[in-house]
Protein backbone atom coordinates (compact mmCIF):
# COMPACT_ATOMS: atom_id res chain seq x y z
CA UNK A 1 0.00 0.00 0.00
CA UNK A 2 1.54 3.46 -0.99
CA UNK A 3 1.98 5.80 1.81
CA UNK A 4 2.14 9.52 2.16
CA UNK A 5 5.48 10.89 2.15
CA UNK A 6 6.28 13.24 5.75
CA UNK A 7 6.25 16.77 5.18
CA UNK A 8 9.22 18.82 7.26
CA UNK A 9 7.62 21.16 9.07
CA UNK A 10 9.32 25.15 9.58
CA UNK A 11 9.22 26.42 5.71
CA UNK A 12 9.92 29.86 5.35
CA UNK A 13 7.65 32.04 3.08
CA UNK A 14 9.08 31.94 -0.56
CA UNK A 15 12.29 30.29 -0.31
CA UNK A 16 10.84 27.24 2.00
CA UNK A 17 13.29 25.11 3.79
CA UNK A 18 16.35 26.87 1.76
CA UNK A 19 17.22 29.11 4.75
CA UNK A 20 17.97 26.13 6.95
CA UNK A 21 19.93 24.06 4.76
CA UNK A 22 22.07 27.21 3.93
CA UNK A 23 22.88 28.03 8.02
CA UNK A 24 23.21 24.49 8.55
CA UNK A 25 23.15 21.98 6.01
CA UNK A 26 24.84 19.15 8.04
CA UNK A 27 23.19 18.99 11.02
CA UNK A 28 19.41 20.03 9.21
CA UNK A 29 19.88 16.73 6.82
CA UNK A 30 21.23 14.27 9.81
CA UNK A 31 18.01 15.65 11.66
CA UNK A 32 15.57 14.53 9.02
CA UNK A 33 17.08 10.96 9.47
CA UNK A 34 13.77 9.16 11.41
CA UNK A 35 12.27 6.20 10.64
CA UNK A 36 10.52 7.40 7.65
CA UNK A 37 12.55 6.34 4.50
CA UNK A 38 11.68 9.68 2.77
CA UNK A 39 10.68 13.56 3.77
CA UNK A 40 9.23 16.09 1.67
CA UNK A 41 10.84 19.56 1.65
CA UNK A 42 10.53 22.37 -0.69
CA UNK A 43 13.31 24.67 -1.92
CA UNK A 44 12.32 28.06 -3.37
CA UNK A 45 8.80 26.56 -4.65
CA UNK A 46 10.52 23.09 -5.66
CA UNK A 47 8.89 19.92 -4.30
CA UNK A 48 12.14 17.64 -3.02
CA UNK A 49 12.35 14.51 -1.46
CA UNK A 50 15.51 13.61 1.01
CA UNK A 51 16.61 9.98 1.05
CA UNK A 52 16.58 8.88 4.73
CA UNK A 53 17.98 5.22 4.73
CA UNK A 54 20.16 3.17 2.83
CA UNK A 55 16.92 1.27 1.41
CA UNK A 56 15.38 3.75 -0.06
CA UNK A 57 18.78 5.50 -1.84
CA UNK A 58 19.81 2.06 -3.10
CA UNK A 59 16.52 2.12 -4.86
CA UNK A 60 17.03 5.43 -6.52
CA UNK A 61 20.59 5.24 -7.43
CA UNK A 62 20.84 1.02 -8.57
CA UNK A 63 17.42 -0.78 -8.39
CA UNK A 64 15.28 1.53 -10.43
CA UNK A 65 18.14 3.77 -11.97
CA UNK A 66 16.23 4.04 -14.63
CA UNK A 67 13.59 5.93 -13.56
CA UNK A 68 15.66 8.40 -11.97
CA UNK A 69 18.11 10.77 -13.98
CA UNK A 70 21.01 12.64 -12.93
CA UNK A 71 19.12 16.61 -12.01
CA UNK A 72 17.76 18.33 -9.21
CA UNK A 73 19.59 21.43 -7.56
CA UNK A 74 22.36 19.79 -6.62
CA UNK A 75 23.14 18.31 -10.30
CA UNK A 76 21.94 22.12 -12.26
CA UNK A 77 24.34 23.99 -10.10
CA UNK A 78 27.00 21.97 -10.73
CA UNK A 79 26.31 21.65 -14.59
CA UNK A 80 27.24 25.82 -14.02
CA UNK A 81 30.69 24.49 -13.15
CA UNK A 82 31.26 21.62 -15.83
CA UNK A 83 28.73 21.81 -18.10
CA UNK A 84 27.61 18.44 -19.61
CA UNK A 85 30.95 16.74 -18.55
CA UNK A 86 30.45 13.01 -17.63
CA UNK A 87 29.91 13.89 -14.40
CA UNK A 88 26.80 15.95 -14.21
CA UNK A 89 25.32 14.38 -18.05
CA UNK A 90 22.02 12.90 -18.37
CA UNK A 91 21.68 9.18 -18.84
CA UNK A 92 21.21 9.33 -22.64
CA UNK A 93 24.67 11.42 -22.87
CA UNK A 94 26.67 9.21 -20.56
CA UNK A 95 25.90 5.99 -22.03
CA UNK A 96 28.08 8.05 -25.41
CA UNK A 97 30.69 9.59 -22.67
CA UNK A 98 31.43 6.61 -20.67
CA UNK A 99 33.16 4.71 -23.04
CA UNK A 100 35.40 7.57 -24.65
CA UNK A 101 36.60 8.15 -20.62
CA UNK A 102 36.35 4.80 -18.93
CA UNK A 103 39.82 3.37 -20.51
CA UNK A 104 41.91 5.97 -18.79
CA UNK A 105 40.49 5.11 -15.56
CA UNK A 106 41.11 1.25 -16.19
CA UNK A 107 43.75 -0.38 -13.66
CA UNK A 108 46.50 -1.15 -16.12
CA UNK A 109 46.61 2.94 -17.63
CA UNK A 110 46.33 3.71 -13.00
CA UNK A 111 49.44 1.34 -12.86
CA UNK A 112 51.46 3.21 -15.15
CA UNK A 113 50.59 6.54 -13.72
CA UNK A 114 51.40 5.53 -10.16
CA UNK A 115 55.02 6.35 -10.15
CA UNK A 116 54.58 10.00 -11.87
CA UNK A 117 51.88 10.35 -8.87
CA UNK A 118 54.39 9.56 -6.21
CA UNK A 119 57.08 11.99 -8.00
CA UNK A 120 54.09 14.39 -8.10
CA UNK A 121 53.93 14.48 -4.14
CA UNK A 122 57.06 14.35 -3.87
CA UNK A 123 57.83 17.61 -5.87
CA UNK A 124 54.84 19.17 -3.75
CA UNK A 125 56.29 18.70 -0.43
CA UNK A 126 59.93 19.57 -1.57
CA UNK A 127 59.34 23.11 -0.11
CA UNK A 128 58.20 21.95 3.21
CA UNK A 129 60.50 22.31 6.27
CA UNK A 130 59.98 21.45 10.17
CA UNK A 131 58.39 24.09 12.26
CA UNK A 132 56.53 25.14 9.35
CA UNK A 133 52.44 26.27 9.77
CA UNK A 134 50.92 24.68 6.58
CA UNK A 135 48.09 25.87 4.65
CA UNK A 136 47.41 21.64 4.19
CA UNK A 137 44.19 22.33 2.54
CA UNK A 138 46.17 24.44 0.02
CA UNK A 139 48.77 21.95 0.02
CA UNK A 140 47.04 18.87 -1.19
CA UNK A 141 45.13 21.28 -3.74
CA UNK A 142 48.31 21.93 -5.28
CA UNK A 143 49.29 18.14 -5.04
CA UNK A 144 46.18 17.22 -6.55
CA UNK A 145 46.40 19.63 -9.38
CA UNK A 146 50.13 18.56 -10.15
CA UNK A 147 49.17 15.31 -10.46
CA UNK A 148 46.29 15.61 -12.72
CA UNK A 149 48.42 17.80 -14.90
CA UNK A 150 50.95 15.06 -15.39
CA UNK A 151 48.82 12.33 -16.15
CA UNK A 152 44.96 13.03 -17.07
CA UNK A 153 46.22 16.13 -18.83
CA UNK A 154 49.75 16.23 -19.57
CA UNK A 155 50.17 18.91 -21.99
CA UNK A 156 51.91 22.32 -20.99
CA UNK A 157 48.90 24.16 -20.83
CA UNK A 158 47.18 21.34 -18.63
CA UNK A 159 49.13 22.51 -16.11
CA UNK A 160 48.66 26.06 -15.99
CA UNK A 161 44.94 24.95 -16.31
CA UNK A 162 45.03 22.44 -13.15
CA UNK A 163 46.40 25.29 -11.71
CA UNK A 164 44.01 27.97 -12.63
CA UNK A 165 41.60 25.53 -11.63
CA UNK A 166 42.91 25.34 -7.83
CA UNK A 167 43.38 29.19 -7.48
CA UNK A 168 39.68 29.10 -9.04
CA UNK A 169 37.48 26.31 -7.45
CA UNK A 170 37.21 28.03 -4.12
CA UNK A 171 35.60 30.90 -5.02
CA UNK A 172 33.36 28.90 -7.79
CA UNK A 173 32.00 26.56 -5.43
CA UNK A 174 31.08 28.88 -2.66
CA UNK A 175 28.74 30.42 -5.58
CA UNK A 176 27.74 26.81 -6.16
CA UNK A 177 26.29 26.15 -3.32
CA UNK A 178 24.52 29.37 -3.25
CA UNK A 179 23.31 28.41 -6.36
CA UNK A 180 22.21 24.61 -4.95
CA UNK A 181 20.32 25.85 -1.65
CA UNK A 182 18.70 28.75 -3.58
CA UNK A 183 17.86 27.36 -6.99
CA UNK A 184 16.35 30.37 -8.93
CA UNK A 185 18.20 31.62 -11.25
CA UNK A 186 17.30 35.50 -11.06
CA UNK A 187 18.73 35.32 -7.93
CA UNK A 188 22.13 34.60 -9.59
CA UNK A 189 21.85 37.28 -12.33
CA UNK A 190 21.71 39.87 -10.12
CA UNK A 191 25.01 41.96 -9.95
CA UNK A 192 26.26 41.45 -6.40
CA UNK A 193 29.76 41.11 -5.35
CA UNK A 194 29.25 36.96 -4.53
CA UNK A 195 28.05 36.44 -8.74
CA UNK A 196 30.20 39.02 -10.07
CA UNK A 197 33.65 37.30 -8.65
CA UNK A 198 31.79 34.00 -9.48
CA UNK A 199 31.53 34.79 -13.02
CA UNK A 200 34.43 36.18 -13.23
CA UNK A 201 36.62 33.08 -11.65
CA UNK A 202 34.36 30.94 -14.12
CA UNK A 203 35.69 33.53 -17.07
CA UNK A 204 39.40 32.78 -16.05
CA UNK A 205 38.97 28.85 -15.94
CA UNK A 206 37.20 28.84 -19.36
CA UNK A 207 40.05 31.35 -20.92
CA UNK A 208 42.53 28.61 -19.23
CA UNK A 209 40.76 25.29 -20.40
CA UNK A 210 40.20 26.84 -24.30
CA UNK A 211 44.22 27.35 -23.89
CA UNK A 212 44.40 23.28 -23.44
CA UNK A 213 42.09 22.74 -26.10
CA UNK A 214 43.85 24.64 -28.75
CA UNK A 215 47.42 23.53 -27.77
CA UNK A 216 45.99 19.46 -28.04
CA UNK A 217 44.34 20.52 -31.43
CA UNK A 218 47.58 21.85 -32.97
CA UNK A 219 49.69 18.76 -32.03
CA UNK A 220 51.78 18.00 -34.85
CA UNK A 221 52.38 14.17 -33.09
CA UNK A 222 49.18 12.43 -30.51
CA UNK A 223 51.03 9.72 -28.59
CA UNK A 224 46.99 9.34 -26.98
CA UNK A 225 48.39 8.52 -23.38
CA UNK A 226 46.43 10.41 -21.54
CA UNK A 227 43.25 11.07 -20.97
CA UNK A 228 42.66 15.04 -23.23
CA UNK A 229 44.09 13.08 -26.36
CA UNK A 230 41.53 10.01 -25.83
CA UNK A 231 38.70 12.55 -25.74
CA UNK A 232 39.55 15.11 -28.63
CA UNK A 233 40.13 11.22 -30.78
CA UNK A 234 36.72 10.85 -30.06
CA UNK A 235 35.04 7.36 -31.10
CA UNK A 236 36.64 4.91 -32.56
CA UNK A 237 33.90 2.84 -34.02
CA UNK A 238 31.98 5.94 -35.07
CA UNK A 239 34.62 8.10 -36.23
CA UNK A 240 32.71 10.69 -34.20
CA UNK A 241 35.20 13.83 -32.26
CA UNK A 242 33.99 16.23 -30.40
CA UNK A 243 33.65 19.79 -30.93
CA UNK A 244 35.53 22.39 -28.47
CA UNK A 245 32.36 22.61 -26.40
CA UNK A 246 32.06 18.84 -25.37
CA UNK A 247 35.94 18.52 -24.77
CA UNK A 248 35.86 21.52 -22.40
CA UNK A 249 32.92 20.08 -20.31
CA UNK A 250 35.02 16.98 -20.14
CA UNK A 251 38.15 18.57 -19.21
CA UNK A 252 35.94 20.41 -16.46
CA UNK A 253 35.07 17.26 -15.60
CA UNK A 254 38.43 15.48 -15.15
CA UNK A 255 39.84 18.65 -13.35
CA UNK A 256 36.76 19.20 -10.85
CA UNK A 257 37.10 15.67 -9.99
CA UNK A 258 40.73 14.93 -10.00
CA UNK A 259 41.66 17.87 -7.85
CA UNK A 260 39.20 18.60 -5.94
CA UNK A 261 38.14 15.55 -4.32
CA UNK A 262 41.31 14.07 -3.61
CA UNK A 263 42.37 17.34 -2.04
CA UNK A 264 39.43 17.34 0.14
CA UNK A 265 40.09 13.65 1.19
CA UNK A 266 43.78 14.06 2.23
CA UNK A 267 42.98 17.43 3.56
CA UNK A 268 40.19 15.72 5.72
CA UNK A 269 42.95 12.68 6.51
CA UNK A 270 45.84 14.88 7.93
CA UNK A 271 44.13 16.97 9.74
CA UNK A 272 42.48 13.70 11.25
CA UNK A 273 45.63 12.08 11.99
CA UNK A 274 47.53 14.96 13.49
CA UNK A 275 44.24 14.87 16.34
CA UNK A 276 44.48 10.94 16.88
CA UNK A 277 48.12 9.73 17.41
CA UNK A 278 46.86 6.50 18.37
CA UNK A 279 46.26 5.99 14.79
CA UNK A 280 48.72 7.80 13.54
CA UNK A 281 51.08 5.12 15.10
CA UNK A 282 49.48 2.53 13.59
CA UNK A 283 49.76 3.73 10.73
CA UNK A 284 53.52 4.14 10.74
CA UNK A 285 53.74 0.43 11.72
CA UNK A 286 52.20 -0.07 8.71
CA UNK A 287 54.07 1.64 6.67
CA UNK A 288 57.66 1.54 8.30
CA UNK A 289 56.98 -2.52 8.02
CA UNK A 290 55.92 -2.96 4.85
CA UNK A 291 58.21 -0.43 3.31
CA UNK A 292 61.02 -0.25 5.73
CA UNK A 293 63.44 2.64 3.55
CA UNK A 294 62.23 2.77 0.32
CA UNK A 295 59.35 4.37 -1.96
CA UNK A 296 56.21 3.08 -2.12
CA UNK A 297 55.05 1.95 -5.27
CA UNK A 298 52.08 0.69 -6.92
CA UNK A 299 52.80 -2.89 -6.16
CA UNK A 300 52.79 -2.33 -2.23
CA UNK A 301 48.94 -1.31 -2.00
CA UNK A 302 48.07 -4.61 -1.36
CA UNK A 303 50.51 -4.76 1.97
CA UNK A 304 48.88 -1.36 3.19
CA UNK A 305 45.14 -2.49 4.15
CA UNK A 306 45.27 -0.48 7.36
CA UNK A 307 45.93 2.87 4.84
CA UNK A 308 43.22 1.70 2.74
CA UNK A 309 40.93 1.84 5.94
CA UNK A 310 42.08 5.01 6.96
CA UNK A 311 41.36 6.52 3.80
CA UNK A 312 37.46 4.93 3.68
CA UNK A 313 36.46 5.76 7.51
CA UNK A 314 37.83 9.63 6.20
CA UNK A 315 35.52 9.45 3.21
CA UNK A 316 32.64 7.71 5.33
CA UNK A 317 32.82 10.58 8.22
CA UNK A 318 33.66 13.57 5.38
CA UNK A 319 32.38 12.24 2.12
CA UNK A 320 33.47 14.77 -0.88
CA UNK A 321 30.09 14.69 -2.38
CA UNK A 322 27.94 15.11 0.77
CA UNK A 323 24.93 15.65 -1.11
CA UNK A 324 23.77 13.99 -4.16
CA UNK A 325 20.51 14.95 -6.05
CA UNK A 326 18.22 13.19 -8.74
CA UNK A 327 15.04 13.99 -11.08
CA UNK A 328 12.28 11.39 -11.04
CA UNK A 329 11.93 10.81 -15.09
CA UNK A 330 8.70 8.76 -14.42
CA UNK A 331 6.01 8.31 -11.47
CA UNK A 332 7.85 5.83 -9.49
CA UNK A 333 7.76 3.83 -5.65
CA UNK A 334 10.47 4.15 -3.47
CA UNK A 335 9.58 2.16 -0.13
CA UNK A 336 5.69 2.22 -0.63
CA UNK A 337 5.93 6.29 -1.95
CA UNK A 338 4.77 7.35 -4.51
CA UNK A 339 7.42 10.08 -6.05
CA UNK A 340 5.75 12.41 -9.11
CA UNK A 341 7.32 12.76 -12.41
CA UNK A 342 9.76 15.99 -12.27
CA UNK A 343 10.55 15.42 -8.68
CA UNK A 344 13.65 16.48 -7.55
CA UNK A 345 15.34 13.40 -5.00
CA UNK A 346 18.01 14.43 -2.39
CA UNK A 347 20.29 12.06 -0.68
CA UNK A 348 22.98 13.23 1.48
CA UNK A 349 25.76 10.33 2.33
CA UNK A 350 26.85 12.30 4.90
CA UNK A 351 23.73 11.34 6.61
CA UNK A 352 23.36 8.22 5.75
CA UNK A 353 26.69 6.93 6.56
CA UNK A 354 26.56 8.69 10.07
CA UNK A 355 23.35 6.48 11.04
CA UNK A 356 24.10 5.47 14.53
CA UNK A 357 21.90 2.42 13.71
CA UNK A 358 24.48 1.04 10.91
CA UNK A 359 27.72 2.79 11.97
CA UNK A 360 28.01 2.37 16.32
CA UNK A 361 29.48 5.42 17.39
CA UNK A 362 29.42 6.78 14.03
CA UNK A 363 31.19 10.76 15.06
CA UNK A 364 34.27 8.19 15.83
CA UNK A 365 37.30 7.66 13.50
CA UNK A 366 37.55 3.78 14.24
CA UNK A 367 39.55 2.64 10.30
CA UNK A 368 38.90 -0.96 11.56
CA UNK A 369 35.23 -1.23 11.42
CA UNK A 370 36.13 -2.02 7.74
CA UNK A 371 38.00 -4.91 8.91
CA UNK A 372 36.96 -8.01 6.29
CA UNK A 373 35.43 -9.71 9.66
CA UNK A 374 33.16 -6.48 10.75
CA UNK A 375 31.93 -5.57 7.05
CA UNK A 376 28.26 -5.69 7.88
CA UNK A 377 25.47 -5.35 4.38
CA UNK A 378 24.56 -2.65 6.07
CA UNK A 379 27.97 -0.78 5.74
CA UNK A 380 28.20 -1.53 2.58
CA UNK A 381 24.72 -0.26 1.34
CA UNK A 382 25.29 2.80 3.20
CA UNK A 383 28.68 4.18 1.83
CA UNK A 384 28.07 5.98 -0.95
CA UNK A 385 31.33 7.87 -1.18
CA UNK A 386 31.66 7.10 -4.73
CA UNK A 387 27.83 6.76 -5.35
CA UNK A 388 26.43 3.37 -6.48
CA UNK A 389 24.83 2.15 -9.52
CA UNK A 390 25.89 3.09 -13.18
CA UNK A 391 26.60 6.17 -11.96
CA UNK A 392 29.06 5.35 -9.58
CA UNK A 393 32.71 7.50 -10.11
CA UNK A 394 34.83 6.12 -12.56
CA UNK A 395 37.73 7.38 -11.09
CA UNK A 396 37.59 5.74 -7.78
CA UNK A 397 40.66 3.88 -8.11
CA UNK A 398 42.05 6.23 -9.60
CA UNK A 399 41.54 8.40 -6.74
CA UNK A 400 42.42 5.77 -3.85
CA UNK A 401 45.42 5.16 -5.61
CA UNK A 402 46.69 8.41 -5.69
CA UNK A 403 45.40 9.25 -1.93
CA UNK A 404 47.19 6.05 -0.78
CA UNK A 405 50.26 7.05 -2.42
CA UNK A 406 50.35 10.50 -1.11
CA UNK A 407 49.56 9.74 1.91
CA UNK A 408 52.23 6.68 2.59
CA UNK A 409 54.94 9.12 1.13
CA UNK A 410 53.79 11.61 3.27
CA UNK A 411 53.17 10.02 6.29
CA UNK A 412 56.52 8.35 6.68
CA UNK A 413 58.43 11.85 6.50
CA UNK A 414 56.47 14.49 8.39
CA UNK A 415 54.14 14.13 11.49
CA UNK A 416 51.50 16.80 11.65
CA UNK A 417 49.98 18.68 14.49
CA UNK A 418 47.29 21.20 14.87
CA UNK A 419 48.62 25.13 14.75
CA UNK A 420 45.56 25.84 17.55
CA UNK A 421 43.43 23.84 19.75
CA UNK A 422 40.45 24.48 18.29
CA UNK A 423 38.69 21.20 16.26
CA UNK A 424 38.54 21.24 12.44
CA UNK A 425 35.13 21.38 11.37
CA UNK A 426 33.06 20.73 8.13
CA UNK A 427 32.57 23.38 5.58
CA UNK A 428 29.96 22.03 3.39
CA UNK A 429 30.23 23.49 -0.53
CA UNK A 430 29.42 22.28 -3.35
CA UNK A 431 31.76 19.32 -2.46
CA UNK A 432 32.60 18.80 1.45
CA UNK A 433 36.30 20.51 2.76
CA UNK A 434 37.52 21.37 5.99
CA UNK A 435 37.38 24.73 6.99
CA UNK A 436 40.82 26.35 7.03
CA UNK A 437 43.61 25.15 9.92
CA UNK A 438 47.34 24.81 9.84
CA UNK A 439 49.08 22.25 10.77
CA UNK A 440 52.77 22.21 12.57
CA UNK A 441 55.15 20.28 10.37
CA UNK A 442 57.43 17.67 12.25
CA UNK A 443 60.01 15.55 10.54
CA UNK A 444 60.30 11.64 11.38
CA UNK A 445 62.04 9.07 9.95
CA UNK A 446 60.76 5.75 8.87
CA UNK A 447 61.32 2.84 11.41
CA UNK A 448 61.65 5.37 13.84
CA UNK A 449 60.14 8.05 16.12
CA UNK A 450 60.33 11.27 15.14
CA UNK A 451 64.11 13.19 14.74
Amino acid sequence: MQQTVRKFQDELPLIGHAGQLAVDPLGFLERQRTAEPLVALRLVGRKCFLVNNAEAAMEVLVSQQERFDKGGPFMEAARQLVGNGVITCNAEDHRVQRPVMKPAFHRSRVAGYADVMRECVVEATSSWRAGQALDVGAAMYRLAALVVAQTLVSAPAGKQAAEAMARALPQLLRGLLRRMLLPAEWIHRVPTPANRRFDQARARLDKAIGEVIAQYRHQEEDDGQDLLSQIIAGDQGSGRRPDDAEVHDQVMSVLAAGVETTASLLSWTFQLLARHPEIEHRLWEELDGALSDRPVTFDDLPSLPYTKRLLTEVLRLYPPAWLLSRIVVEPTEVCGHLLPQGADVLISPYALQRNPEVFPDPGRLEPDRWLPERLTPGQRQSFLAFGAGRRRCMGEFFGMTEATLALATIARTWQMRPAEPRPVRPLPRFLLVPAERHLLLHQRTPQGGQR
